[in-house]
């Protein structure tokens, strides 16, 4: 990575704040935010190293990329590697494998309203351990199923680059409907080919360095890209709290649904089948929440008409009738 590729940190920073002022001003304006301390406690954040990690379960077998493998040995496979693309190990099913690693972190505060908790086994997959060799890392991608996530780095360190919903990336080249991206092959090609003209960008990406003890908080559909700047240890997960439940729940009855969710075997059924546990968890929650969503679209279309004939250099009325 090249210094000038690591200098912009325009994340907003925050330490210590309430669970309302997170929801207020970031959760429910879907903006980013970068969170400090808020893990301080974990196990983990003590505990999780190589020497650690291998005696507790190296030879646990965990996802990595197309294939399984044992910790130990793909600590040994990323010390020798040297490709542009070293393989992530990913796992979704860490703490159902090693029962520990699950106990020796929690969901910080911010986080706890999970809404795909009311399908219980059901739910899609929704966390996972992530481990990596410098160079590693996630090309620009939008978090599955509408959910947003947060992101905490135990070890290492992470550059993230976020653009929002209405913003894609340059390179990258989603299908119409979403099902597909196609992005270049690497995530320094993208950094060598495309990154520098953001610099010019009136909606410039977000970007920071998220370091050990760090959580970064991604909003429901903002693309990201993510590069381990070192060997990186970090735990994610995606949720569904009130503020993105409309928005995941149109996602899942697209109707080309089955092609775009992922992470649960039944993917025809979600849509039903969340709702309706919803409805029988939260009786008249739904309707509730659709209420707000059209009085907030009515006070906006109010104020861009305002917008439209005000004039907002001289603060005179446009008379354009």
């Amino acid at each position: 990575m090249k210094p000038e590729w690591l200098e912009r940190d325009n994340v907003v920073r925050k330490r210590g704040i309430s669970i309302q002022e997170f929801v207020l001003n970031f959760e429910e304006p879907n903006k980013p935010v970068l969170l400090e301390g808020c893990i301080d406690n974990w196990g983990a954040l003590r505990n999780w190293d190589r020497d650690y990690l291998v005696r507790l379960c190296g030879d646990v077998r965990f996802s990595v990329g197309p294939v399984e493998m044992k910790l130990r040995d793909y600590f040994g496979y990323s010390d020798q590697v040297r490709e542009e693309r070293p393989l992530y190990l990913f796992d979704p099913k860490f703490a159902e494998k090693v029962p520990k690693l699950g106990d020796e972190y929690e969901v910080p505060v911010y986080f706890r309203e999970d809404l795909f908790g009311v399908l219980g086994n059901e739910r899609p997959d929704y966390r996972w351990i992530i481990i990596g060799p410098a160079g590693s890392g996630s090309s620009f991608h939008v978090d599955p199923n509408s959910t947003s996530a947060w992101n905490a780095v135990i070890k290492g360190s992470k550059k993230w680059v976020l653009f929002p919903p209405d913003v894609i990336p340059p390179g990258v080249h989603p299908s119409p409907d979403g099902a597909e991206v196609a992005s270049p092959v690497s995530i320094i090609e993208w950094f060598m080919n495309f990154y520098g003209a953001t610099k010019d960008w009136k909606k410039k990406p977000i970007e920071c360095i998220c370091k050990a003890g760090e959580v970064i908080f991604v909003p429901s559909g903002w693309w990201h890209l993510v590069i381990n700047l070192e060997e990186s240890i970090a735990i994610t997960q995606n949720y569904v709290s009130r503020r993105n439940l409309l928005s995941v729940l149109d996602f899942l009855k697209r109707p080309n649904a089955s092609t775009l969710v992922s992470g649960t075997r039944d993917r025809v059924n979600l849509h039903d089948n969340f709702k309706n546990a919803i409805e029988a968890s939260f009786p008249g929650e739904i309707d509730e929440l659709t209420r707000k969503e059209e009085e907030r679209k009515i006070q906006q279309r109010k104020l861009s008409f305002w917008d439209s004939v005000t004039d907002a250099n001289v603060g005179a009325f446009k008379f354009s009738f």
